[in-house]
């Protein structure tokens, strides 16, 4: 898997292979990235080193779009790439996916997939899909909660798990024709969303004279956005701080992505020549409006205008 998949996905594969004597390999994703090539070319160098010493690369993970930083990821030439070297089966973690990018499950051709809807498809929490591929035998793939239709097929299984609330679900038709109502439907909001999300990146890019943190195409309607080095952004402590004060005293809720550099790493330089060592992750949904992200980027100039850092931000 790469470096940034979900805790929560990381957490999980940790539990379940460690107490079966696997190991897992993290691929770090480049990031500022500039071209799906340079992920596939870090993604093969994993599954190299996995495969070293004979060993059997039995899963990888994907993410089609990962939280933090933010890609859009080149998943199907990924999952090409496991076919063609052997990986056993591969999981598609696709949280924000569904209402986001265009979903082919079959094109994107791995053994697995799974989105959320309650993420970019306007459902309540908690919504999901999950996709497996058709296989000879498919007794052996369950639900992990055992309950009354266990060995009676993963749909089934999955269908009645206890006593789960399943209202939420109920809610799915109704948000299909409520997309209906914009232009173009969720085709529509789709396009428009990644277009303001670039647009206002940006923006915010040409105010703070920084960077994107990926070309246009490989975002969508989250952008990652380079912050002002002066900002002096230098751990993981120091991002939840900003984003703290960006809340408290700006009303700006925004995620800080502190991007920490490898020893020989030269990183990319703002307008004052100065490393960038974290960026924000903007999103846009059909009730943004520009002023949002105006009222970011004025909170942030005024900071670096005030010459304030991460040291010396007003407290919480």
């Amino acid at each position: 898997m790469f470096h940034c998949a979900f805790q929560s996905v990381k957490k999980s594969i940790q539990a379940y292979v460690s107490r079966v004597g696997g190991s897992t390999v993290e691929v770090r994703l480049p990031f500022p990235v500039s071209s799906n090539d340079e992920i596939v070319s870090a993604f093969r160098e994993g599954l190299k080193k996995g495969r070293a010493n004979g060993r059997t690369v039995r899963l990888a993970i994907i993410d089609h779009i990962t939280s933090m930083p933010c890609v859009l990821m080149p998943v199907r030439e990924l999952v090409k790439v496991c076919r063609e070297e052997g990986v056993e089966e591969v999981f598609v973690d696709a949280a924000h996916a569904i209402g986001s990018v265009k979903v082919d499950v079959k094109e994107i051709g791995a053994d697995y997939y799974v989105s959320n809807l309650h993420k970019w498809f306007f459902c309540p929490p908690s919504i999901a899909f999950f996709y497996c591929k058709k296989r000879s035998s498919e007794l052996d793939v369950h639900h992990p909660v055992v309950s009354h239709e266990f060995g009676n097929g993963l749909a089934i299984e999955s269908a009645w798990i206890g006593t789960r609330d399943y209202s939420s679900q109920l809610v799915v038709p109704s948000v299909m024709e409520f997309v209906k109502r914009f232009e173009g439907g969720i085709d529509g909001i789709m396009e428009r969303n990644h277009d303001e999300a670039v647009r206002m990146g940006l923006m915010l890019c040409s105010a703070w004279g920084t960077n994107l943190g990926s070309p246009p195409e490989m975002c969508v309607g989250m952008v990652m956005i380079g912050l002002p080095s002066k900002l002096c952004v230098e751990s993981d402590d120091d991002a939840v701080k900003l984003r703290a004060y960006l809340r408290v005293h700006r009303s700006v809720e925004v995620p800080v992505y502190f991007l920490g550099l490898r020893d020989g790493e030269e990183g990319v330089k703002d307008k004052d020549s100065g490393v960038i060592t974290a960026y924000v992750r903007i999103s846009r949904q059909v009730y943004n409006e520009t002023e949002d992200y105006e009222r970011l980027r004025d909170a942030i100039t005024e900071l670096v205008k005030d010459q304030r850092t991460c040291q010396n931000l007003p407290p919480v």
